[in-house]
């Protein structure tokens, strides 16, 4: 028998002849033992990778940093990729890390504008230059692509603090990902770099797990296409999706970027669909169009609507902002069986100075209820009852 094999059940016939309460103690405290020594280890590997990742930084800012404030603020002139290369002071880098930090120093050195209070002019072209001569487009392109699901969504972050420089092709992977975060930035930042079908995911419905924070992105993105040049008329995407948040968030973006070509299509829309909540988003985006026969329309459907669908009625009135409406209010009290309405009507009626409040005094000597009372007693500020 092995000196291993005597130990063994050495131990196993003194622990198999402890009370069951002693043998449940130890090995819970055989466990806590393992799960703190792993989290020694774990931490000493995590602090030794942020000291090596420090440490890389400052030599990478010590190679580069003069060098590259330099030409992206005060060289005055444009440096292509053969005056770069002739540069001795400005080796490309060969290694990963190398590549990564310096793109990390660069849009560094982009953001700081106190280069600019001290003179300096930002180089758009010798930024672009240098990031082709140093290959860290090459370098971010293949982390996109990269197997590993965290690699390509950092790299995809990258390429949208980095610009224009990325094409369309280098997200072909990751579009179709079975990771719905990945897939749903891919799609985003495809739609922003690609020149030549950049609607193509919008065109489709752009994702069938599209959700309220996929809004904000997307609308971030749309802004950002925009600034290059106008995007097109986003009703002819809106009948092509059956999913309600999507359609709810194109006709919200017609509004935000001013599309009122678009108003016939959303008044048309609006007297087919079944959907409340696409109605509701086509009253808030008409009043964000400024279209002032939106009155009228609100007239004929605020009898019979609902609590959420009136709320958005009001909020496009507000968003309107015409003295039109005025006349309506008091119908739209009377008409209404809704408290929340009643209060969002009293406070648009405040926006108006002199004539809201006149209708408020109105309607408050004709109040029946404490509700209306205290209700009118905040708007005109009168003693509360």
């Amino acid at each position: 028998m092995s000196t291993f094999d005597y130990y063994f059940y050495y131990y196993s016939a003194i622990f198999s002849g402890y009370p069951l309460v002693i043998k449940v103690a130890i090995f819970i405290i055989l466990i806590l033992l393992s799960l703190i020594v792993i989290s020694f280890f774990r931490f000493f590997y995590i602090r030794r990778k942020q000291i090596l990742e420090e440490k890389r930084k400052r030599k990478i800012n010590k190679r580069y940093r003069e060098k590259l404030i330099d030409i992206l603020y005060f060289s005055f002139q444009e440096l292509n990729i053969v005056d770069l290369e002739d540069d001795n002071d400005l080796k490309e880098p060969k290694k990963g890390w190398q590549k990564r930090m310096l793109t990390y120093l660069i849009l560094d050195i982009k953001a700081d504008k106190s280069f600019e209070i001290d003179g300096g002019v930002f180089q758009n072209k010798n930024y672009y230059n240098l990031l082709s001569y140093t290959k860290l487009f090459d370098y971010w392109v293949n982390e996109i692509s990269s197997r590993n699901t965290s690699k390509a969504i950092k790299a995809l972050r990258m390429a949208n603090e980095i610009g224009e420089g990325i094409r369309g092709s280098a997200f072909s992977r990751s579009v179709h990902h079975r990771n719905s975060y990945l897939r749903k930035l891919a799609r985003m930042t495809f739609t922003r770099f690609d020149a030549h079908a950049p609607y193509k995911f919008l065109e489709k419905g752009f994702d069938s797990q599209f959700n309220k924070f996929d809004e904000r992105r997307l609308h971030y993105t749309l802004i950002e296409v925009n600034k290059d040049h106008p995007i097109p008329l986003l009703s002819k995407w809106i009948t092509s999706t059956t999913n309600e948040n999507y359609c709810s968030f194109l006709i919200r973006e017609m509004g935000f970027f001013r599309q009122e070509e678009g108003i016939p299509f959303l008044i048309e829309l609006y007297r087919k669909e079944q959907s409340q909540q696409i109605q509701g988003q086509i009253m808030m985006t008409l009043g964000e169009l400024k279209y002032e026969p939106l009155i009228d329309l609100i007239k004929e459907e605020f009898k019979f609507a609902s609590l959420p669908l009136q709320t958005n009625m009001i909020i496009g009135l507000k968003k309107l902002n015409s003295k039109s409406c005025l006349p309506f209010m008091t119908e739209a009290y009377y008409n209404t069986q809704f408290s929340e309405i009643k209060i969002q009507i009293v406070e648009l009626l405040k926006e108006f100075d002199q004539a809201g409040l006149q209708i408020l005094t109105s309607l408050s000597k004709k109040s029946s209820s404490k509700f209306e009372n205290n209700l009118f007693a905040y708007a005109l500020n009168y003693p509360h009852i």
